[in-house]
């Protein structure tokens, strides 16, 4: 029984494989032959050049991203926003403001020419008027009663006083307070005496000025509205 035993192990131990032999290291291996060596060569160079050809294509692919990066920022920098297609609407505060310029502006234009007196062409005068004196023309409001009665009695009293009153004019704006003008220079002292004949509270305005400038020895009156 023994000996079955042990012919039964000699048998198992004959009949198992054997081992695979283990292959030595890639580097350790020695060609051996010429044509092996050749071969061996051939690879590396072709890995060589393949890896070159890789290097190149890299290189080339940096350059070209550096340059699209240069055009781009140089495209900002020449057009840093983007146009317009067209003019902007006006939006309604831009017409209500426009409108309130328009307005403002032709308010200016109506109170300049209220305010300015009326044209009056020059006219040329005989001698013999000259001579006499300044000849006074009296302004007041018209469409006020008020105002044109004023203006007869400041006539009157300077027809009483000697001075010649020559018309009374309407007109459509007048001062804020009574004056009397002059247009020459050699007139100012007589318009100082026709303000004194007409008592207190009377300016005088200077209005050398003037164009068209009416003849000399030329007065005028100008009555408030009230």
């Amino acid at each position: 029984m023994l000996t079955a035993g042990l012919g039964g192990m000699i048998l198992g131990l004959a009949l198992r494989p054997a081992p695979a032999p283990v292959a030595p290291p890639a580097e350790s291996v020695q060609p051996s032959s010429p044509a092996l060596t050749e071969q061996l060569a051939a690879l590396r160079q072709a890995i060589a050049t393949e890896q070159a050809r890789l290097d190149a294509l890299t290189r080339a692919r940096v350059a070209a991203e550096a340059q699209l990066a240069a055009a781009q920022r140089d495209a900002s920098q020449r057009d840093p926003a983007p146009r317009e297609a067209g003019p902007r609407e006006p939006t309604p505060r831009d017409v209500a403001r426009e409108a309130a310029v328009r307005e403002a502006q032709a308010r200016r234009e109506v109170a300049a020419v209220a305010a300015a007196p009326p044209a009056r062409p020059a006219r040329p005068e005989p001698a013999a008027a000259l001579a006499s004196g300044p000849r006074v023309f009296v302004h007041y409001r018209g469409g006020s009663p008020a105002a044109a009665e004023a203006a007869s009695t400041a006539a009157a009293l300077l027809r009483d006083s000697g001075f010649e009153v020559s018309d009374l004019r309407t007109v459509q704006s007048v001062p804020a307070q009574r004056v009397v003008r002059y247009f020459h220079a050699e007139d100012a002292g007589a318009a100082a005496r026709l303000a004194g004949r007409l008592g207190r509270g009377w300016a005088i305005q200077d209005f050398r000025n003037f164009e068209p400038s009416p003849a000399p020895q030329t007065l005028e009156i100008w009555l408030p509205e009230r």
